[in-house]
């Protein structure tokens, strides 16, 4: 599985969950108007950890060819920040209503609901998908100021591990003949 994959299973599994877009921070593309939403960024794609791995060679049927394969279980690291900024509720016209939400309260029950998600809600489900949660950081105010208001915020880390498999084609040789020199 490549980290892609992982990060695409992630990031689409935690957005149904939470119910709120989750996007890749630090790009061109500005975040959404809407809050509260949830950005990563990607911390470490790959940690290795130092292991060799484990090797399997398979012939390639009707062929002097085999396939040579390493597998290892790195290690990746993402970075979550839940968003969100004082506003009032909106009714179906988009007219302010009751009740006022707070920012601050918002950001750190999404982090904390995020936090459940890797450490119960979803653990099963991932670990069966080839993506084992191995550490949750503490949720922490990662709140900015954003012209004149401050946009609130909380986030925490994620480290997991996955399966990589790397495979490649060898040549071996077809036939070797000896002889015997006689002196």
């Amino acid at each position: 599985m490549t980290f892609l994959e992982v990060r695409n299973i992630i990031t689409q599994r935690l957005e149904q969950y939470l119910g709120i877009p989750v996007i890749l921070g630090d790009q061109a593309t500005p975040p959404p108007d809407n809050y509260p939403f949830c950005y990563y960024s990607v911390t470490t794609p790959y940690a290795p950890t130092g292991a060799m791995g484990n090797y399997e060679q398979t012939e390639i049927p009707s062929t002097t060819k085999l396939t040579t394969t390493r597998t290892e279980q790195p290690t990746a690291t993402l970075s979550l920040i839940f968003c969100s900024i004082n506003r009032w509720s909106k009714d179906e016209n988009g007219a302010d209503t009751e009740p006022y939400i707070y920012g601050e309260d918002e950001a750190q029950s999404l982090a904390e609901r995020a936090q459940g998600f890797f450490l119960h809600a979803e653990y099963d489900i991932l670990s069966n998908l080839g993506i084992v949660v191995v550490d949750v950081t503490n949720t922490t105010n990662r709140t900015t100021l954003v012209v004149d208001e401050a946009a609130r915020r909380y986030g925490f880390d994620v480290r997991i591990r996955y399966t990589r498999v790397d495979s490649r084609t060898d040549e071996t040789v077809g036939s070797v003949t000896t002889s015997e020199t006689k002196e």
